[in-house]
């Protein structure tokens, strides 16, 4: 069995999800998502969403332009389909963010994942870093990228955390990090991916390295949710 994946291509870094995904051979087809004229309901094979990292505000003005397309993704996460979001994309698919009045209001957000994400956690663009991040739940092996399962290879760029999770609403903490937020100055772990249900949210870019196991766990979901039909 395989899936086909949709990659929402507003804006940020959709082309490194849909390379990635091509490397792989559980995708039978993987296609951008410009526009709702990209999606017919009742004709588009897809099992799973991914929305990339990007601007978080930019994605979630033009989604507010194209109400079709937002409301096709609100009852996606509302229909419990799998879909993945990373950095800019967890913050359009969580429930609530901070710190408020950037735009990133109910309006332009997709919602659904029960978390608190703060934005721009670790500060500028210049605070951008690389750090292994400790995984909660161990992902698919490959070859020599699962020489340490216990880590993977983070890429955060102007990257957001978790700040609050809502476990009795059924999130579960997947991967943290060690890091040193905006004005602190002191590091210390912070949740940096989650999983509910058939939602993944992750703060870091793993499209930017050459691990695709992230990518897999999302594909061992969408194969999962496709099985149960």
């Amino acid at each position: 069995m395989s899936v086909s994946i949709g990659v929402v291509a507003l804006q940020g870094a959709f082309t490194e999800h849909v390379f990635m995904l091509q490397r792989l051979v559980e995708v039978s087809h993987c296609f951008e998502i410009r526009s709702s004229k990209d999606i017919d309901p009742t004709t588009t094979q897809l099992d799973g969403i991914i929305l990339p990292g990007g601007e978080s505000t930019a994605m979630g003005t033009l989604l507010g332009r194209d109400p079709a397309l937002r409301d096709f993704l609100r009852s996606w996460v509302q229909q419990g389909k799998p879909i993945w979001g990373t950095c800019a994309g967890l913050i359009l698919l969580s429930d609530a963010v901070a710190p408020a009045g950037n735009g990133d209001d109910g309006r332009v957000r997709i919602g659904g994942l029960h978390v608190t994400t703060l934005r721009n956690a670790f500060g500028r663009q210049s605070a951008s870093f690389e750090a292994p991040v400790l995984l909660r739940e161990l992902l698919p092996s490959v070859g020599d990228a699962a020489a340490d399962g216990s880590l993977f290879p983070g890429v955060f760029i102007r990257a957001p955390i978790i700040e609050r999770v809502d476990t009795d609403g059924g999130v579960q903490v997947l991967a943290t990090v060690e890091g040193c937020l905006d004005g602190d100055t002191v590091a210390r772990d912070v949740v940096v991916a989650v999983r509910q249900g058939n939602m993944l949210g992750s703060s870091f870019h793993p499209e930017l390295t050459s691990d695709p196991r992230f990518h897999l766990f999302f594909i061992n979901i969408c194969l999962q949710a496709k099985k149960a039909g």
